[in-house]
């Protein structure tokens, strides 16, 4: 099955991309090619004039997958002038008709149709693993966004007090969005042998997906919706470190709705006694949905 996978460069959106790639692959053999993708205007030209260029020794598609907005003209170009079925991984800023299928998660206000399937989450790249028998626990720290108030003295108490009631060793690691006091406040906290800090700046490509996949537990702040979805779907009970709302929207009513059905728990539940439990089975929304685009498109 042919595949062409558009890129436009941020591990966000292609970890997107991969996850459902990958699942679609548990079922098919695929040659995906990547495109990057480039100028929108250009695109937005090509596919008007239906003429965007066969990549080298390429054969037409059979899916056409992207995320991120300047994936957006391109995949509907190249659909234009080489067929194939377009899988856009976000809510779209065109129309959804504008696609065959949009994976739309449903804290993006998601309804159901027939151009859009809501995803519980944003699909993701990570599949539980081998867990590490020195039970490990993960601390995901974000940064500051539209919906929280950040506090650096806030954050800090509670990741202290989880590394200190911590069963196992305790591996923290920060975002591109932490600020350098808090990340240097994190740093702090590390006492080997049982508590390292790696910042994101340092390490490579992938190196949260694999611990992910073979850690016992993870703390995530509020903020970080994307890696408390990440965590689930590692199959990790997943703990929240709480900051004040700074508004009444879709992103604080998502984490408060996690905490309301038990699928997370909340760091002031967890000081009374509450346990970190993990879905069974584990989230895995990229094979859902892999499996509704081939059962929709088998052929």
């Amino acid at each position: 099955m042919e595949i062409w996978r558009f890129c436009d460069g941020k591990a966000g959106h292609e970890r997107q991309t991969a996850g459902l790639i990958a699942a679609l692959g548990k079922h098919r053999i695929l040659n995906v090619r990547k495109i990057p993708v480039g100028n929108a205007t250009a695109a937005w030209w090509q596919w008007l004039c239906a003429s965007w260029p066969l990549p080298a020794a390429g054969l037409p598609p059979a899916f056409l997958v992207g995320a991120g907005r300047a994936c957006q003209w391109p995949l509907i170009a190249a659909r234009r002038s080489h067929g194939g079925r377009t899988i856009y991984c976000m809510k779209p800023a065109l129309p959804t008709s504008a696609f065959d299928l949009c994976l739309v998660p449903q804290h993006d206000d998601a309804r159901k149709g027939l151009h859009v399937e809501p995803t519980f989450g944003v699909l993701n790249d990570v599949q539980p693993g081998p867990r590490d028998p020195a039970h490990t626990t993960l601390i995901l720290v974000g940064g500051p966004s539209r919906h929280y108030a950040w506090n650096d003295a806030m954050i800090l108490a509670q990741v202290a007090n989880i590394v200190a009631r911590a069963e196992g060793p305790c591996t923290i690691t920060d975002s591109r969005r932490t600020p350098t006091s808090t990340r240097e406040a994190l740093a702090k906290l590390a006492t080997p042998p049982n508590v390292s800090f790696h910042t994101c700046l340092e390490t490579p490509t992938g190196w949260l997906t694999k611990a992910l996949a073979g850690g016992h537990q993870a703390w995530v702040t509020t903020d970080s919706v994307s890696m408390i979805f990440e965590a689930l779907t590692a199959g990790l009970g997943v703990g929240l470190i709480e900051l004040p709302d700074r508004r009444n929207a879709r992103i604080n009513r998502l984490t408060a709705s996690l905490v309301q059905h038990g699928q997370v728990t909340a760091y002031q539940a967890w000081q009374q006694g509450e346990p970190l439990n993990a879905l069974i089975p584990p989230l895995n929304e990229a094979a859902r949905c892999a499996d509704l685009i081939l059962a929709r498109w088998p052929s």
